[in-house]
């Protein structure tokens, strides 16, 4: 996949009075902070993140290229974007710089395919895990995890230990369930109910 980019300029650090000078003239206050790097203050453009976001997805790696004396291009993610409440008005924007070469921690949608066994017995689909932090290359970040539930029947589980990506390290317990098929609601008889009809089978 292409990697998007998006032009920056370097700040000075001001207080509200400057930032939201900055957002008036149509600039988005941003920081690049990282492993073995300062903080660096820098603004975008409004318009051109407006058109870069369209078609961002979750953990894209961009590329920030920096206008001016001392420039150049920070391989970055975003990590936090503020909004003001409740307008929505896009206030501030953190970048990660990452390294190629260096693992990172990331957190991962995972999606459920197929349609389980057990639903067609009447039984119920809980997902117990919506995401789940991984640690890789940045090359090699999943957009998604795809979790196919076809095979499960009521009382089956899909564990992380289940999930294989090569050169992606879950962070999750291996024993965590993912998603699990339950019984139906009020068809799952007392325990001492059915140890007495075992009894009575026994006999």
């Amino acid at each position: 996949m292409e990697r998007m980019s998006i032009g920056a300029e370097g700040r000075k650090v001001g207080g509200k009075s400057a930032t939201r000078k900055l957002r008036r003239a149509g600039l988005i206050p941003a920081v690049v902070y990282g492993k073995d790097m300062e903080p660096l203050a820098v603004q975008i453009s409004s318009r051109e993140w407006t058109k870069l976001s369209r078609h961002l997805k979750r953990n894209a790696i961009l590329d920030l290229l920096l206008a001016g004396e001392g420039g150049g291009t920070k391989v970055v993610m975003v990590k936090e974007i503020q909004k003001a409440f409740p307008s929505d008005e896009l206030l501030h924007i953190d970048f990660l710089n990452v390294s190629m070469e260096r693992t990172i921690e990331v957190e991962t949608p995972i999606h459920l395919v197929g349609e389980a066994k057990g639903l067609k017995l009447g039984g119920i689909i809980e997902q117990h895990l919506r995401t789940v932090k991984a640690d890789c290359l940045p090359t090699q970040i999943p957009e998604a995890i795809s979790v196919d539930v076809s095979a499960l029947s009521i009382g089956d589980s899909f564990h992380v230990s289940d999930i294989s990506l090569p050169g992606v390290r879950l962070l999750e317990g291996a024993e965590v369930a993912i998603v699990t098929v339950l019984q139906p609601a009020g068809e799952e008889r007392p325990a001492a109910e059915a140890e007495e009809g075992a009894e009575k089978k026994a006999e």
